[in-house]
């Protein structure tokens, strides 16, 4: 009888074993990696709705314009992935932007959305927090080498943000060749460029403006988290509601599916595979809520998808994390 009963007994204490593991797992990474970076958007959110801070778009231009160039041009010049797993994230960063794109414009002409509402929904759809999330998540969880992947990420994602986004934001009231004209103006997609350039011919700069680059580039993340709080600080629900939670839902549970089939679907394997996964899951980026308010494109629709995507990621991405194997140290 006592032989019977271990019998029936083990799975189900196998099963509790998992179980406490996993949660444990969950919480740890919860803790460890997503608080550390919402207390820093919390004190800034505060700040915000407090009023001590109230004019936020020279910090925000002050990221699009300098900070984050030079974070990309830092990133790419200085990267050492291999060039298999670096055309690896390029080409998955640059399909999950195409393929959620398609099922974004398909939505909006099926439910009938304006050009300025399709451009806010684009918008909120396609470009993730990358770098103020996602880099900082990938360093607390896997290290410098989930940083030097993280970075290629957010470099492909800015360089569409900065360039794609743009386009997509004026376009909702500007014509082609006005559209165009405001890519071209963007920074990020040069300072890219340039460090691949760099990267490749093994060139450095001279000291005084290398150390000033790597200023510019340290300050970038702590100046995209200020941003992250501020824009929360002032996101408003309106009466497109359910436009909103239709972004968010995209964001938080279809990118995240969409991201796993497509990374097996290029055979992506171990460390670039959770980074490209789980970059591709984080939030609404706040750059898509600063250029939609640079060009006029329903920024408050924009950043309330932001505020509601933030806020979902603490689970989502926690959950994501612990389903990718992550192993806390």
């Amino acid at each position: 009888m006592s032989r019977v009963f271990l019998c029936l007994t083990r799975p189900c204490f196998r099963l509790h074993s998992r179980v406490v593991s996993a949660l444990n797992t969950f919480f740890t990474a919860l803790f460890t990696i997503v608080v550390p970076i919402l207390l820093v958007a919390g004190v800034a959110f505060g700040l915000g709705k407090a009023r001590i801070v109230t004019e936020q778009r020279p910090l925000a231009r002050l990221s699009l314009y300098f900070f984050s160039p030079a974070l990309a041009f830092q990133a790419l010049s200085r990267s050492t992935v291999d060039a298999s797993d670096f055309f690896s994230i390029v080409a998955f960063a640059f399909l999950m932007v195409v393929i959620v794109g398609a099922l974004g414009i398909v939505l909006a002409r099926i439910l009938k959305f304006d050009r300025l509402l399709t451009s806010a929904f684009l918008l909120s759809i396609l470009f993730v927090n990358a770098g103020n999330y996602g880099i900082p998540f990938n360093q607390f969880a896997f290290g410098k080498e989930g940083v030097a992947r993280a970075a290629i990420y957010f470099t492909v994602n800015s360089v569409l943000a900065n360039t794609l986004a743009v386009y997509i934001a004026s376009a909702g009231h500007s014509d082609l060749r006005k559209s165009l004209g405001a890519v071209l103006k963007m920074p990020l997609a040069y300072a890219a460029v340039l460090g691949l350039i760099f990267n490749a011919l093994h060139l450095s700069l001279p000291d005084p403006i290398a150390r000033a680059v790597e200023l510019a580039a340290v300050a970038a993340l702590p100046v995209m988290l200020v941003n992250l709080g501020l824009e929360l600080a002032r996101a408003k629900l309106r009466d497109y509601e359910w436009r909103v939670f239709l972004a968010t839902g995209i964001k938080l549970l279809l990118s995240p599916l969409i991201a796993l089939a497509l990374a097996g679907v290029l055979g992506m394997e171990g460390l670039t595979r959770s980074v490209s996964i789980i970059e591709a899951s984080m939030p609404t980026a706040v750059m898509a809520s600063l250029i939609a308010t640079e060009f006029q494109a329903r920024s408050d629709f924009v950043t309330s998808v932001v505020f509601l995507s933030t806020i979902g990621s603490t689970i989502t991405l926690t959950l994501l994390l612990v389903l990718l194997g992550y192993v806390p140290t």
